[in-house]
């Protein structure tokens, strides 16, 4: 646990918070709240940042993943997940944020990971298909690292303990 450092957007059980030193959590419109597209914290202060189903709640998702990657730095991982991410064949912009879409500005599509590459190029992908916390049922999502070896070691260990993962 020693140094290990997370930030959580949204404030959910996806994470073990008990395996970092420090673990802090935005909550939008919270005392904590951070705007996503302008992370107010130094490079690399993350060893893990998690955007579990927020990135469709951002307007600019760009800057957002620019500054997911610069705030992980070098070697830390990000876990990225969005919904429905299979259910169409290419991201759907909405140009707003939808209240009949639960304040969503797009609906992702596969084309995810090509924004990624286009954005934080540096960044290497990891897919997985880990349980859904709250619903109980298999949700796809991401690891992002600058850095092979990391994102070979969190493979390892997502083998491990039983976890499907794929290249992405």
């Amino acid at each position: 646990m020693s140094g290990r450092r997370a930030l959580q957007f949204s404030d959910d059980a996806s994470t073990m918070r008990e395996v970092f030193a420090d673990f802090e959590v935005s909550t939008y419109g919270g005392e904590n709240h951070l705007d996503l597209a302008a992370i107010d914290r130094p490079d690399a202060s993350y060893t893990m940042v998690i955007a579990n189903h927020v990135l469709e709640h951002v307007a600019d998702d760009g800057k957002a993943l620019r500054e997911l990657a610069r705030i992980a730095g070098p070697e830390g991982v990000i876990f990225l997940s969005v919904p429905d991410l299979l259910r169409v064949e290419k991201t759907i912009e909405y140009g707003r944020a939808r209240e009949d879409k639960h304040g969503h500005y797009r609906l992702y599509g596969p084309d995810l990971m090509e924004r990624v590459s286009r954005h934080a190029p540096t960044l290497s992908r990891l897919g997985l298909i880990p349980t859904d916390p709250v619903t109980g049922e298999p949700d796809r999502a991401t690891l992002l690292c600058a850095h092979a070896g990391t994102l070979a070691r969190a493979k390892d260990l997502l083998h491990e303990a039983g976890i499907q993962s794929f290249d992405a």
